[in-house]
């Protein structure tokens, strides 16, 4: 849906919908006492088995987009997983009938490259396709979008005793390029990062401060994305794709034993992404946890 309908919109949809774009369906990632909670805006790190759905609204320039997004996870062996997502759109704007529909649908694949017990790393790669008109109600389009990614984290519990209060701190991050298969489209590249504080690893591994429920499963976390043109710029200025386009969004995510729950503002990190502050909630079932020795499980290993 992404760059079909957006040339057609206009910039100010482009980053509405840039922003809008939902996490795809990685489940949480482990490295040793490390848990990275599943990032709402990028992908975490993790291969495992998980159903997520995302809410985000955000406006620009008078537009508003609405989007309700879908992921499933699951693991074939214990390093390597398939997902499929997509998302629904609501786009509303001054004198323009209302728009609605599915995007295209997204497979993929994803390969654990490396988890480091000790150190708190955590490494994975992904290959993803949009398909082309899987989508509704003028909403997807008529390309398909190939997309390679790495992602990772890295917790700050090595740190030497006498930072102990930095040991709850984590980073993780993703990068990833859009190729489609249209040569008059544009190359996306995008790229996310996070910066999170754990309060479970906190009162856990540090020093408990007697933070009760809900607090005690709290992570704070600021998360950074954005999107850029890589084509040519005939291609780049025929998509109105010349500026970088992102947010910055902080929030907390709460951390259960069998699921998450997240909110997040959306702050336009640029003029050209927006002028106006929009929400991010979601919720990520972790069925490796809910069921462990069914769908929760790896087919093979």
């Amino acid at each position: 849906m992404r760059h079909h309908s957006l040339k057609q919109l206009g910039l100010g949809m482009m980053a509405a919908a840039a922003l809008a774009a939902p996490a795809a369906g990685w489940a949480h990632a482990v490295a040793g006492m490390r848990v990275f909670p599943a990032t709402m805006s990028f992908d975490d790190p993790g291969v495992a088995n998980e159903f997520s759905t995302n809410y985000s609204q955000i406006k620009a320039d008078g537009v508003t987009t609405k989007n309700l997004a879908f992921a499933y996870a699951k693991t074939i062996t214990p390093k390597f997983g398939l997902s499929i997502a997509s998302d629904y759109n609501w786009i509303t704007q001054p004198g323009q009938p209302n728009q609605s529909g599915w995007d295209n649908v997204t497979i993929g694949a994803a390969y654990q490259l490396f988890v480091n017990g000790p150190h708190e790393a955590i490494g994975m790669l992904a290959l993803s396709d949009t398909l082309a008109n899987s989508g509704s109600g003028g909403m997807d389009s008529n390309f398909s979008t190939i997309s390679p990614e790495f992602a990772f984290g890295k917790g700050f519990g090595d740190l030497p005793w006498s930072v102990k209060y930095l040991r709850p701190l984590a980073i993780s991050g993703a990068i990833s390029e859009d190729m489609p298969s249209d040569s008059t489209q544009p190359k996306m590249l995008n790229w996310g990062v996070s910066l999170q504080y754990s309060i479970p690893y906190l009162q856990s591994f540090v020093k408990d401060v007697g933070l009760g429920a809900p607090f005690n499963n709290m992570v704070p976390i600021v998360e950074y994305t954005m999107s850029q043109c890589v084509d040519s710029y005939s291609v780049c200025a025929s998509s109105g794709s010349l500026d970088r386009t992102g947010s910055v969004n902080p929030g907390v995510i709460w951390v259960g034993k069998y699921y998450q729950l997240g909110v997040e503002a959306q702050i336009p990190a640029n003029r050209a992404s927006g002028n106006h502050v929009g929400i991010l909630v979601g919720i990520d079932v972790y069925l490796d946890d809910v069921l462990p020795h069914s769908l929760g499980a790896p087919i093979f290993g």
